[in-house]
């Protein structure tokens, strides 16, 4: 989700969604523009510009997974988790250019 507007310890941010207050005590006040990855109504972490792309990608191909697409190419939307050079634990803002 991308930050609108910081609060005292919530953000209302825009997602695939639509709007949502998201709490922010885990990772802080951010400015808005900021990408969050949001888990059950809480910033878990701030995102790279980069990183909240894949994310979304990943999101709408599982959408459109559930909504029966078989057309899709899966694994280029999981590329970078088939990537053998990906450190484990994930993200690598080095790699990524993020």
């Amino acid at each position: 989700m991308e930050v609108i507007e910081q609060r005292a310890f919530t953000a209302l941010c825009r997602g695939r969604d639509g709007e949502k207050v998201v709490d922010t005590t885990l990772i802080g006040p951010q400015p808005a523009g900021t990408w969050i990855l949001n888990f059950l109504g809480s910033a878990r972490e701030v995102l790279a510009p980069v990183e909240a792309k894949r994310i979304a990608d990943a999101l709408a191909l599982v959408a459109a997974l559930h909504d029966g697409r078989s057309d899709l190419d899966i694994d280029a939307a999981f590329a970078d988790l088939l990537d053998p050079s990906r450190p484990p634990g994930g993200f690598d803002p080095k790699r990524t250019g993020g």
